[in-house]
């Protein structure tokens, strides 16, 4: 029972190759809600265990972090701000999803059929590996294979990227991955030289990942072999080794890629391109902090990053449309402000604390190794979700998000020395609210699932979907992704079609404001007597230097007839106005 509901909840989102708009992830997110949400179900079953030590007091630091997010999702959406109602939902549903499936690994671990449900989590994480490694083969060496439907097609020659389609997401999947297999060697659930042989396998698919994420990733694993002198010998110098086999993988491809013209090595080429952190992320981070300087109490708002940053002058701005900072701590000051990143930071650390000290402390030996074991996985897990969530933003992803918090709450469960009674777990006593909430999460992934249907039917229309008009109006009713449908109604006009007014876009400029939004909105606020607001949106959108904008201003060229006004945009503004100001 605990293997179904764990390659639901664990294996499958990572398998779907289709994809419809407007969101390339949807429905791999959508399923892992729904696999988690039943899989915490059927844990309900398990009997309660209390949070008692500083592993309890972690768990409770970790729930306070989930829980202000909640509310700032909320609060944001329905109470202080004006984020979408869709979107404060998606936000606030997905931390308390955190919430609940945090619980769940503390009570897996704590309960005498922890072995079942642990194998159940570690066997699907390397169930996933397994299979991510043959979509990574395709993709890495037959890409005409990879039709999109089934295998996700490469994003650049040679990288693979599994059916997250993301090379960074994948690579973060296969160390998840290789913690699983080390689990199943170090219980003795596979022979250590098959888990050594996996771990070995996924490495070589992080390297054709090309990802320094997943290469730094490598150092996680050699701490934990380093630390964990419990482990069988070949398991743990696998571990140790991880490194090693990383650089003979490299060199390995390297001289494939130069014996045969027909390999493309991704991770050395990308050492000759132009992708290096710096071109993009650094230019976001220093104008991020900018922004922290002149919003150090409250931030902009939760979810109004990229609109606050879109319409604040940054002539020196990266010319992509960033809708996340790339760096959790950062993300959480823009939004929150200082104050309240410092506590959430502080709790986070004092449960990442909590969590890693198992690994240092010498008197743990004592406890045996399957407890150091799991200890050791989580811990990894943890750790390389924390790196690539200071680079990038995976944990806005249920696929990883909640595979980590149930690993952070198995892990301190782990080393807490809390156990269920035998006599508790012979009663059968279900708990009810975590039954009610599994049952929850399945059910608002379904409805989310159903309510994203009508913005598909607009972007991709099925057959019989009926007139663009009328899809629109229909999609703009729908609480989940009316926003979407927003979009759609206010983009699709023709130039000499009158703009809708600065109301229709009150929804969906606090989704992603792009260089269509803006000419849009623009229009919109020029056409609708507030001229020179409109001027100030097209001063920020020339930063971004978009061909969608160098066409809306390309009547600048020509001279206007006298006596004739040249096209608002072709003018200055004449005063300047915070973001807010700029808003419906």
């Amino acid at each position: 029972m605990w293997w179904s509901f764990g390659l639901l909840a664990v294996l499958a989102p990572t398998l779907l190759a289709v994809h419809e708009p407007p969101s390339v992830t949807f429905y791999n997110q959508a399923l892992a809600v729904l696999g988690w949400g039943l899989f915490v179900a059927v844990l309900a079953g398990l009997p309660r265990a209390g949070a008692q030590g500083s592993a309890g007091m972690a768990l409770r630091c970790l729930s306070a972090v989930l829980l202000i997010l909640a509310a700032e999702a909320l609060g944001s959406a329905f109470v202080w701000g004006q984020l979408p109602a869709g979107l404060g939902m998606m936000g606030s549903g997905m931390s308390l999803a955190a919430l609940l499936v945090l619980w769940a690994g503390w009570r897996s671990a704590s309960s005498q059929d922890q072995d079942a449900v642990l194998e159940a989590f570690f066997g699907a994480l390397t169930a996933a590996g397994c299979v991510g490694m043959v979509l990574a083969l395709v993709q890495a060496f037959h890409p005409a294979w990879a039709d999109g439907l089934l295998i996700a097609e490469p994003t650049m020659p040679g990288r693979a990227v599994g059916n997250l389609r993301q090379p960074n997401h994948f690579s973060t999947l296969l160390v998840f991955s290789c913690c699983g297999a080390a689990w199943l060697g170090a219980r003795q659930r596979l022979p250590a030289w098959v888990a050594s042989g996996l771990i070995t396998l996924f490495i070589w698919g992080i390297v054709l990942t090309a990802s320094r994420t997943g290469m730094i990733g490598m150092a996680f694993l050699t701490l934990w072999g380093v630390l964990d002198r419990r482990l069988p010998r070949l398991l743990r110098i696998t571990l140790v080794g991880a490194p090693l086999i990383y650089l003979l993988f490299w060199g390995g491809m390297w001289l494939l890629a130069h014996a045969d013209k027909n390999v493309t090595f991704a991770a050395e080429a990308r050492l000759h391109d132009k992708s290096d952190i710096s071109s993009s992320r650094f230019k976001i981070w220093a104008n991020v902090l900018d922004m922290i300087k002149a919003n150090p109490w409250l931030g902009v708002g939760y979810g109004e990053f990229n609109v606050a940053w879109t319409l604040t002058p940054f002539p020196t701005r990266p010319i992509a449309f960033f809708d996340h900072t790339h760096n959790l701590p950062l993300q959480w000051a823009v939004e929150f402000g200082i104050p309240l990143t410092v506590l959430l930071l502080a709790l986070c650390l004092l449960a990442l604390k909590a969590l890693f000290s198992g690994l240092l402390r010498d008197e743990f030996d004592a406890q045996g190794q399957p407890t150091r074991s799991t200890v050791g996985a989580c811990a990894v897990i943890v750790a390389i979700a924390a790196l690539h969530s200071l680079l990038e933003y995976p944990l806005w992803y249920s696929y990883f998000l909640l595979p980590t918090a149930f690993a952070w709450g198995a892990g301190l469960a782990a080393q807490s020395g809390t156990r269920s009674e035998p006599a508790a777990a012979a009663s059968g006593r279900t708990s009810p609210s975590m039954l009610a909430g599994g049952v929850i999460m399945a059910l608002l992934a379904v409805w989310c699932a159903a309510d994203y249907q009508a913005a598909v039917n607009i972007y991709a229309p099925r057959a019989g979907a009926g007139p663009l008009d009328q899809r629109i109006e229909f999609g703009k009713k729908m609480p989940w992704w009316g926003y979407q449908a927003d979009y759609a109604d206010v983009t699709s006009l023709e130039d000499e079609d009158p703009s809708k007014p600065p109301e229709a876009f009150k929804r969906t400029l606090h989704n992603l404001l792009d260089a269509r939004l803006m000419t849009a909105y623009a229009r919109s606020l020029a056409e609708h007597g507030q001229v020179d607001k409109g001027r100030y949106v097209v001063q920020r959108l020339k930063e971004f230097r978009n061909p969608l904008g160098d066409e809306f201003l390309s009547v600048c060229k020509t001279q206007p007839e006298p006596g004739e006004e040249p096209p608002f945009q072709c003018e200055p503004p004449q005063q300047s106005y915070t973001w807010k100001q700029l808003l419906p």
